[in-house]
């Protein structure tokens, strides 16, 4: 007889979710760093920091809404 899977919960879908976004995010800062080599601008590295951590609540907040 086959066993019922499960849906995962919340919490496993947070989990396996947060490395991914994590890297991806990392990725963002530095080619932001890259370009604000390349083009000589001179962003502020806080500035780029906080705009991602921004996106990282949008998207934390949206997976809470969508799995709870």
């Amino acid at each position: 007889m086959a066993k019922k899977q499960k849906a995962p919960s919340n919490s496993a879908l947070e989990a396996q979710a947060i490395p991914v976004v994590a890297a991806t995010l990392a990725g963002v800062i530095y080619q932001a760093r890259l370009l604000n080599r390349q083009s000589k601008l001179n962003i502020a590295e806080e500035e780029v920091i906080a705009d991602v951590v921004s996106l990282w609540r949008i998207v934390r907040d949206a997976l809470a809404r969508e799995s709870g």
